[in-house]
């Protein structure tokens, strides 16, 4: 019965390109349900995760740095399965079908995961199934499609337009206020309890209300079906592209390197992932070398490969018009492409090689969830008393950091920027300062860690709360004392610093203002500068780098295993946070020489600089995909 059900979904779901009743306000009336979904969703998902390092150390006996791989190891896999969904959406089922099916194995994955942490019978192995598999699966495949559907649902108008360039914005609002609250409490439930919960029972009854929202999640975006403008499947953009490329072979060294680089990041995302499952630590550690420097020569190489796309084929040869649908001027269904195919994939393959850069981002961005945390556990979180601050909560830092400064940078920093140089503050330019802010959080991290370990550690209490909830359990002997000696401590509990974790909350706030003007802005770029139909294909690939950035920080981990034992006071964590310094520096160069060349699409006066227009002459009309800009802005 459930197979014939899902089988008549899969055959039957309606396409429909545009309503039975035209609603005015299209982001209260039916995006106001997917930014629900999606504000539930990460609820959830930062709830799952948010304090995981801790359960992999606590309920299976991992140490501090297989923890902290696995937590890298785990957004690898939930950024690299969006590849997946986006293609089953473009190619076979569409969007909305995807989304769902996606969404129940996701449900699935996370009750599952509830059920292996109950007290009394704690299963690791259904755990890291359903974690690294069914919400690995179920997360990474709605990804890629959530915020295009909310895309869809706008037309051509002016009012459309508008309602559009906000529902962007709330889009990402919506993810940070879902993760804001999952570090504010459910992390802090997860390791200390709240309330007639114990502490014991934390993340069992966390799980569940992360399970709850998720189902919340499921019924609202599937309540509001009959609003949404429901695209059929493209079929054949990722497939057209790799039609070009595979042209390109018989004819270009520069493909076959191409093909070289993405075999060497797909050989170090399988290895530096399998290190963090190896328990040998001089194997992991080779292991893990091995896949860093294989996947950092890959992005290397096909970064600098992709700075000239002369390769790309020849549009002459190759001018094949792409499909169009004749819809009203007002539906989804009528954005521009080039209608070249070749033209599209050049255009793509020219912003690669920003965005493989912001690889290097990603990087530094999962230390927040593994050695930051870590080191976060060994400071004071005391808050008065006995009760602690679990480290989890400074993930807050980074949300609000997002929250504030987005609409804070657009408002009056960037404008103010302009006037002082007299030009536009381009969306490259925003991403090179980028890599400069997010060198700073990690240098100001590794700073923070050398005053740790100077500041001694906090006095015995009777109770013991002077040990840290969160830190991992090192040693077995005298299990009950917390003694100060020459290393810091002795006992089997961990016991917190003097120097207060507050201090961490510039390095969090530091990588979320990274964010803003790294991540947003590859997201414009992927969005502005690539041809319609090949606006997933990029946001794929966008993902994947962010995937094969968790791998690599997985990677970086375990190599560096010697510097972040589960005692922090015996090791020296300021050294993998200054070697990833130290690769934003890099970064940034190699960044400002690749991408000095580029040139932005043209756009008619008044509008923003956009990838697909066919006819770039003055006076074309605005597309599905331009967005109006302010007077002043357009006079800059």
């Amino acid at each position: 019965m459930v197979l014939k059900t899902v089988t008549t979904f899969l055959t039957t779901t309606p396409v429909r390109g545009t309503r039975t009743y035209e609603y005015k306000n299209i982001l209260v009336n039916v995006c106001f349900f997917i930014l629900i979904m999606e504000m539930c969703e990460r609820l959830c998902y930062y709830g799952l995760t948010g304090s995981i390092k801790v359960l992999f150390q606590s309920r299976f006996n991992y140490s501090s740095f297989q923890a902290s791989a696995l937590t890298n190891v785990l957004p690898s896999f939930v950024y690299i399965t969006p590849l997946l969904g986006g293609y089953v959406a473009d190619e076979i089922w569409g969007r909305f079908k995807t989304i769902t099916l996606f969404g129940f194995i996701y449900l699935a994955g996370v009750i599952l995961m509830s059920i292996s942490v109950k007290p009394g019978s704690v299963n690791k192995t259904l755990f890291m199934f359903s974690c690294f598999g069914l919400l690995a699966l179920g997360a990474g495949g709605i990804k890629a499609n959530v915020v295009t559907l909310g895309g869809d649902q706008f037309g051509n108008s002016a009012e459309h337009q508008k309602q559009k360039e906000q529902f962007f914005n709330y889009f990402y609002w919506a993810i940070n206020i879902g993760a804001g609250i999952s570090y504010g409490y459910l992390a802090q439930m997860a390791t200390n309890g709240s309330g007639d919960i114990s502490e014991e029972y934390g993340f069992f009854w966390s799980f569940m209300i992360c399970t709850i929202a998720l189902g919340l999640a499921l019924i609202t975006f599937l309540s509001a079906s009959g609003r949404y403008i429901l695209l059929p499947a493209s079929g054949g953009t990722m497939g057209t592209f790799f039609n070009v490329f595979k042209n390109s072979l018989r004819t270009s060294w520069e493909a076959w390197g191409i093909v070289l680089g993405g075999i060497l990041m797909a050989c170090g995302f399988v290895l530096n992932v399998g290190a963090a499952f190896i328990e040998d630590k001089d194997v992991n550690k080779q292991v893990s070398i091995a896949g860093c420097v294989t996947a950092g020569v890959g992005v290397l190489l096909s970064g600098i490969l992709c700075v000239d796309i002369s390769w790309v084929g020849n549009e002459e040869e190759n001018a094949t018009q792409l499909d169009r649908k004749g819809t009203d001027s007002n539906s989804p269904l009528s954005a521009q492409s080039t209608g070249n195919p070749v033209k599209s994939a050049k255009e793509l393959w020219r912003v690669i090689p920003a965005v493989l850069c912001a690889t290097s981002f990603w990087v530094a961005y999962n230390q927040m969830s593994s050695n930051f945390y870590a080191q976060s556990c060994q400071m004071n979180l005391l808050l008065g008393g006995s009760t602690q601050l679990n480290a989890a909560v400074l993930n807050v830092g980074d949300c609000i950091a997002i929250v504030v400064c987005i609409p804070l940078f657009d408002s009056f920093l960037y404008p103010f920027i302009e006037r002082c140089k007299g030009s536009k503050f381009t969306v490259l330019q925003k991403m090179a300062c980028g890599f400069i802010v997010t060198c700073i959080a990690l240098v100001a991290a590794a700073l923070i860690e050398i005053e740790r370990r100077k500041s001694g550690v906090v006095s015995f209490e009777s109770d013991g709360k002077s040990y840290s909830n969160c830190a991992p359990v090192y040693s077995e002997s005298n299990p009950d004392t917390c003694e100060e000696d020459s290393s810091g401590f002795i006992g089997k509990k961990t016991c917190m610093s003097n120097l207060s974790v507050f201090w961490m909350a510039i390095p969090y706030f530091l990588i979320g203002v990274g964010e803003c003007l790294i991540s947003v802005q590859v997201y414009e770029l992927c969005y502005t500068e690539i041809p319609v139909e090949m606006r997933s294909t990029a946001q794929a690939i966008n993902l994947f780098t962010t995937g094969l950035a968790s791998a690599i920080a997985a990677g970086l981990t375990v190599a560096f295993q010697n510097d972040i034992p589960n005692d922090l006071n015996k090791g020296r964590l300021e050294i993998p946070y200054f070697t990833i310094a130290a690769l934003q520096l890099v970064t940034f160069f190699l960044f400002c020489l690749a991408t000095r060349n580029f040139e932005y699409k043209s756009a008619p006066e008044g509008y923003k600089q956009i990838g697909d227009i066919e006819d770039e002459k003055k006076g074309d009309l605005l597309t599905v995909d331009e967005e109006p800009i302010g007077e002043e802005e357009a006079a800059s």
